[in-house]
């Protein structure tokens, strides 16, 4: 974490703002638990008139590092004080996808998780160790076809955050999406992303 000489008048009114800040709407899935999270678009709405309202605002930069893509989140106070963090991860190859696709994807992935610490947020269920206990919803959408892959490659986190953008416009349109195993292969969830997104299309013509 990085801060300006004093934040005594940023804590002041953060602290202010927390007081009264509503918690964000728990509107997404999360595909692995099937525990709900608040997406991204949940958190500003939350967060946004009321940190307007004690003097607050904050910021999001993009970078490029050694250690892959990354946000840098900072939040101001009128009073010029200021915090920030940076938060990164690898970004990887997806069939199908470009990598600005990819990056877009991570990029949002990585907003929401900084914005929600930076603010203090509570935006993902906790499922207090009992997200496989659940029993498997379903199954509606099915891969096309199952390929055989030589190479047991875990998805990345561009990967799973496009899976769990899917599976919530699935669920805006009313189909099921089977739960996916933890172990699942970055081949597997491709295939099953692109059948997914082609029940979307259809149910959407």
């Amino acid at each position: 974490m990085d801060k300006s000489e004093t934040i005594a008048s940023l804590a002041k009114a953060l602290s202010l703002a927390q007081g009264e800040m509503k918690p964000a709407a728990m509107n997404a899935t999360n595909p692995f638990l099937k525990s709900r999270y608040a997406d991204l678009g949940s958190i500003i709405e939350a967060a946004r008139p009321v940190m307007a309202k004690n003097g607050l605002t904050f910021s999001q930069l993009v970078y490029r590092d050694e250690t892959g893509i990354g946000v840098e989140t900072v939040l101001m106070h009128a009073s010029g004080e200021w915090i920030s963090s940076r938060l990164s991860v690898e970004v990887g190859e997806e069939r199908g996808k470009s990598t600005a696709q990819v990056a877009g994807s991570v990029i949002t992935y990585l907003r929401r998780y900084a914005l929600a610490a930076i603010l203090g947020i509570y935006a993902d269920e906790d499922t207090d160790g009992n997200g496989h206990e659940k029993q498997p919803q379903k199954r509606e959408v099915e891969p096309a076809s199952r390929v055989t892959h030589t190479e047991e490659k875990a998805p990345s986190a561009g990967l799973l955050a496009r899976w769990g953008e899917l599976c919530h416009e699935a669920q805006g349109l009313g189909i099921a999406v089977a739960e996916i195993s933890p172990d699942i292969t970055e081949a597997e969830l491709t295939s099953r992303g692109k059948a997914l997104a082609a029940a979307i299309k259809a149910a959407k013509a």
